[in-house]
């Protein structure tokens, strides 16, 4: 995503924040555009997190990593090969992410960012928006598993995304 995106996205939520109030604004910035890069690079990251041994924990695996240093040193170099377009995904993810922060901030009040997410509201971008859904949502109101996941999941985003805006 170029920084002129980001940008436009920017202006869009701050039209829609003058027709239809802040709240939507950011709910379109934030809740649909913004989480989706956040939830992209989580999902990038979980990719990467168990590939380096823990030096906390008392895994016989980490013992012959420790003590052997030309198997830490092949671990280490392909680990860097098979993994170097989540490594660089993950990296622009990140520059991406950082960018759209300093764009929100730019636009928007740290207080209405800070009072829009403390609503916990549910994030856009995983919804799908077709008329069956919606259809058979207003006959059946009862929240299955993947709902009540889906909205835990949501908290925890929120609630991390909130410490980016500080």
């Amino acid at each position: 995503m170029t920084s002129e995106k980001v940008r436009t996205y920017c202006e869009e939520a701050l039209i829609i924040s003058e027709l239809h109030g802040v709240e939507n604004g950011l709910a379109f910035l934030i809740g649909e555009k913004f989480s989706l890069v956040f939830y992209q690079l989580k999902t990038e990251r979980n990719k990467l997190k168990f590939l380096y041994p823990d030096s906390r924990s008392g895994n016989q695996s980490n013992l012959l990593l420790k003590d052997n240093r030309a198997l830490q040193l092949s671990y280490t170099l392909t680990i860097n090969e098979n993994y170097r377009d989540i490594f660089e995904q993950v990296d622009l993810l990140e520059e991406v992410l950082d960018h759209f922060i300093d764009e929100i901030k730019e636009f928007f009040s740290l207080e209405d960012i800070h009072h829009y997410l403390r609503s916990f509201p549910r994030l856009a971008f995983k919804e799908s928006s077709s008329s069956e859904d919606d259809d058979s949502l207003n006959k059946n109101s009862v929240m299955t598993a993947q709902d009540i996941f889906s909205e835990v999941e949501d908290i925890l985003f929120v609630d991390e995304m909130h410490h980016l805006f500080v």
